[in-house]
């Protein structure tokens, strides 16, 4: 996959929502758990709660990605 392909869907009682790869690379697991317990990806989103996983081919897209902090900024920020 490309960063930012369309790699699953989110799907809500009111909504879809793409899942787009982060980065660039090779999907080399799904998180079946998720997928029997969908609750999961709310409840444990940084441990238990995974989507997938990526061997990535490009290691300079890493540097592109927000860590935990400024990716509360963004939120706080309204974006």
């Amino acid at each position: 996959v490309e960063a930012e392909d369309v790699v699953g869907i989110v799907e809500s009682v009111k909504s879809t929502s793409d899942i787009y790869s982060p980065l660039s690379g090779t999907i080399i697991e799904g998180n079946a758990n998720v997928v029997a317990n969908t609750k999961l990806v709310n409840k444990s989103p940084e441990a238990d709660g995974w989507l997938f996983k990526i061997k990535f081919s490009d290691k300079e897209q890493l540097d592109a990605l927000l860590d935990a902090t400024k990716y509360k900024q963004l939120i706080e920020d309204g974006h």
